[in-house]
């Protein structure tokens, strides 16, 4: 499980937390008597290994086992990142957000960094 380090609306963080291949992105309630409401977010093909929220954002990005770093805006996808044919174990974001990197099962590093563009993340 993971928080965003930012505030919704709502007054409350999102929190993300994981099950074999699908995320579950919970969102406070504005009725106290509803609670949280979660939307599962599925892309994936093999087991979520970690996850991280962009700093400052509540872009996700998710690392699996199927050698996909997945980045999740607004709770849709928004650009699948490879690099780890045999699958990601971490991740970490930069703490600018401008940057994120992931390590593969095999001992490989990948780093990408926002496009000047708008065009995403691209590999370093």
């Amino acid at each position: 499980m993971v928080w965003s380090d930012t505030a919704l609306k709502r007054g409350a963080p999102l929190l993300a937390s994981s099950s074999s291949e699908s995320i579950v992105v919970w969102e406070k309630h504005p009725d106290e008597r509803v609670g949280w409401e979660g939307q599962v977010l599925g892309q994936h093909d093999a087991r979520i290994e970690a996850m991280q929220f962009q700093p400052g954002t509540s872009t996700l990005a998710t690392a699996g086992a199927d050698g996909w770093v997945v980045l999740w805006q607004k709770r849709r996808l928004g650009q699948m990142l490879d690099g780890a044919p045999n699958g990601f174990s971490s991740l970490c974001w930069h703490a600018k957000g401008h940057q994120l990197a992931a390590g593969g099962a095999a001992g490989e590093l990948v780093v990408w960094s926002k496009g000047t563009r708008g065009q995403g993340f691209g590999q370093k």
